[in-house]
This record gives C-alpha cells, sequence and structure tokens, in this order.
C-alpha cells in the first residue's frame, strides 16, 4: 500500500482547474502474492513501491484527465501492465482542495478496483 501521497496536477473539467492546477491525493493498494519475498528478502521478487511511487506520479502530474475517474482508470491500467505479479489494484484519488462554493474544508474523491482478468 502506497497512501497519503499527494501530487499536484491539471485535471479538471473548470478552467481554473486546467490552468491553474491543484492537489491531488492518491491512495494505491496492489495486491500480489507475496510468500515468495517474505522468505527471500529479494526485492526481485515482490514489486518495488519505489517504482509504483514514480508510475503514480508520472501519470498524476502528468497528461490532464478532465475526469478523476478518468485518471483512476488511467492508473489502474498502467499498474497492471507495469508487472504481471499484480492481480489487484484499488486506487483512490481524491481533490484534496475541489473547486465547491461554500466549501473551507473536505475533499471529493474516487475509488476504483481491477483485477488482472477484467
Amino acid at each position: 500500500m502506497l497512501r497519503g501521497l499527494v501530487f499536484f496536477g491539471t485535471h479538471g473539467v473548470n478552467p481554473e482547474e486546467t490552468e491553474l492546477g491543484q492537489r491531488f491525493g492518491v491512495d494505491l493498494t496492489v495486491r500480489l502474492d507475496l510468500s515468495k519475498p517474505a522468505r527471500t528478502d529479494h526485492l526481485d521478487d515482490t514489486v518495488s513501491y519505489s517504482a509504483l511511487y514514480k508510475l503514480v506520479r508520472a501519470e498524476v502530474e502528468g497528461k490532464p484527465s478532465k475526469l478523476i475517474e478518468h485518471l483512476a482508470g488511467r492508473l489502474l491500467d498502467k499498474i497492471l501492465d507495469y508487472n504481471k505479479r499484480i492481480i489487484e489494484v484499488e486506487v483512490t484519488i481524491s481533490k484534496l482542495s475541489p473547486p465547491l462554493k461554500g466549501i473551507t474544508s473536505g475533499e471529493v474523491a474516487v475509488r476504483l478496483k481491477r483485477k488482472r482478468d477484467e
């Protein structure tokens, strides 16, 4: 799991979101068999959380999506393509300061999950 990640991106429908950008929170959970790395203590037998972080960062800070649902779907695809050991991915993407009139704190978020065979 990678939790509480924060990146700056230009995703959104409103012009100010795409021009000025905003902070996005990301929580990521990947599921895979960890029995081998638990025995061997070798990085090659698991999935590097550092590599996953870089992949998430590149997507969130990269090409804009209008919807966070679309961004979440892109992340699921990238992560499943990254390593065949990963059998399931769940991602939550949050707009940490959503452009809602009257809101002074809080966030809006979407959570998607996908298994390799879907």
